[in-house]
């Protein structure tokens, strides 16, 4: 994509907009205004700055007093305290402990008051409202007692490998559970956790990966029986799993959020054939995590914004099932892409990036963790000094979800008491549940909506995925017909009726 050297600032929560969209013109004039104008940061032209400094010159979201959305996380390499604080402090997140919170790391930050993870700590207990400290989960595990991997009628390792069984026993899974748990009680000594994250990709994999070394244990396939292979992995994997929510929950029952990755219906179900191999069921994994948490990440088994393998249809999909089984509230991993190959980045557009969020949140999603998954080339890491006209993209991707973070505090009320819409149609790839959005003419202009439970009110995102803004006329049941302008950074309604007729309030007219 091409750079975009538009600093993306605050947030205005404005503009109250009585009608029946009739004047077109105006919508035009309007569609033609970017709604992310250049931020006050010209003084600095030609300066660097360290990440913090750079926030620090940007206007803060505008975050609703009072709201109970649960703090943003991140997850990737580690930031350096002062980037830490400054994003407690203003934009939303909670403040972030630092690496994997393992027996030894754990032990190093109590050994030595001036580590940044001991000063995260002291900050988090003098003000845990102010910084609510998030913690990632150890991902170590037992190799001990016997019988952990996978082994063949000899009792030898299946292919020579260490592959953890599904019938692993309880005694390597009380083990896994307290080398997770005890270090995160040392820190809960010390200073109140808001949200654990727990990355996964450990212990028992997916049924693609290991049902052709599962079939050669004969413990394994013994245990199975008649099971499908599916179901048979799915239970085993939230058995085993068990035993670390419950550790983890114990450990910190004050929580905001303990999250598990990934733990959510699968945003492929039904797509293509097999699309079973790579997920666990998640009837049976809802019950080992605090609410349902998938990733969607810029063109990673995806086609982007727009094509035949879009992220919002793969969302939606994957909450149409959540909704389901009654679970419409998530908290999910999202990235707008990263360095995965040096010569050809892969980013999307940061203003449809925060149009897709949007979406997302409308969908159900009250909070999210802020993915980036390369450590930047230039000296520093994430602490290097920045060029503030062309400020790096994990740092664009942090301040964009802020801000929309920020907008749905404001909208908090339809998130919790609302219920997102179905639409006329069954989602495209799995039909046994609702599109959950609204058709338009153009494919590529995606409206979605949600119902307040006790009040004629409602709450719509008008997103132009494909990047050029436009009028969108859309059918939304009991409201009537209206007409919204579809934006690259989405537009945000509230509706409600005067008498028969639908009044709006556009509520993000006047991004800064």
């Amino acid at each position: 994509m091409r750079r975009r050297k538009v600093l993306f600032a605050g947030l205005g929560l404005m503009g109250t907009l009585a009608c029946s969209h009739k004047d077109r013109a105006a919508l035009g004039r309007l569609s033609e205004s970017p709604d992310a104008p250049i931020t006050d940061l010209a003084a600095n032209i030609g300066k660097s700055l360290d990440p913090a400094q750079y926030l620090k010159q940007l206007p803060a979201p505008k975050f609703k007093p009072g709201h109970t959305l649960p703090p943003l996380t991140r997850f990737g390499w580690f930031l350096p305290f002062a980037s830490r604080v400054e994003f407690a402090d203003r934009w939303g997140y909670a403040l972030e402990w630092g690496p994997y919170a393992n027996a030894e790391r754990v032990a190093y930050a109590l050994k030595d008051p001036n580590s940044d993870e001991a000063k995260v700590m002291a900050l988090a207990a003098s003000n845990p409202k102010r910084y609510q400290l998030a913690v990632i989960l150890s991902r170590d595990l037992p190799t001990t007692p016997g019988g952990i991997w996978l082994q063949n009628d000899r009792g030898e390792l299946v292919d020579g490998k260490q592959t953890w069984s599904p019938e692993a026993p309880v005694a390597a899974l009380k083990a896994a559970a307290k080398m997770c748990a005890d270090p995160l009680a040392e820190i809960r000594k010390r200073a109140p956790i808001s949200v654990v994250l727990n990355g996964g990709e450990y212990g028992l994999n997916v049924l693609g990966a290991i049902q052709n070394l599962c079939e050669r244990d004969p413990r394994v396939v013994a245990a199975k029986g008649s099971r499908d292979w599916f179901d048979y992995l799915s239970e085993r994997k939230a058995y085993q799993e068990s035993f670390i929510t419950k550790a983890v929950r114990q450990a910190v029952p004050d929580r905001q959020m303990y999250v598990y990755y990934p733990a959510d219906s699968n945003p492929h179900r039904g797509r293509y054939p097999g699309w079973l191999n790579w997920c666990f069921d998640y009837k049976y994994m809802r019950k080992i995590t605090d609410r349902p948490s998938t990733s969607m990440y810029y063109k990673e088994f995806n086609t982007g914004w727009t094509g035949n393998m879009d992220m919002l249809t793969q969302v939606l999909n994957s909450i149409g099932q959540q909704i389901k089984i009654g679970d419409p509230l998530s908290y999910n991993w999202v990235c707008n892409g990263w360095m995965r190959d040096n010569t050809n980045p892969v980013f999307g557009e940061i203003d449809r990036y925060r149009g897709f969020l949007k979406c997302y949140y409308m969908a159900g999603n009250i909070g999210s963790i802020a993915g980036y998954f390369d450590l930047p080339k230039a000296a520093g890491g994430f602490g290097a000094l920045i060029n503030p006209e062309q400020p790096p993209q994990w740092l664009l991707q942090m301040v964009a979800l802020s801000r929309v973070h920020a907008l749905f505090s404001h909208l908090e009320d339809y998130l919790r008491q609302g219920d997102l819409l179905p639409g006329p149609m069954k989602h495209l790839w799995a039909k046994d549940t609702p599109a959950y959005e609204f058709p338009v003419k153009d494919p590529d202009l995606r409206v979605i909506a949600r119902k307040h439970r006790r009040k004629s009110s409602w709450a719509i995102v008008a997103w132009a995925a494909a990047g050029k803004a436009r009028p969108v006329t859309v059918e939304i049941p009991q409201l009537g017909t209206i007409e919204i302008l579809a934006r690259p950074t989405g537009s945000v309604y509230t509706a409600t009726l005067v008498g028969s007729r639908p009044k709006l309030t556009w509520v993000d007219r006047q991004e800064l």
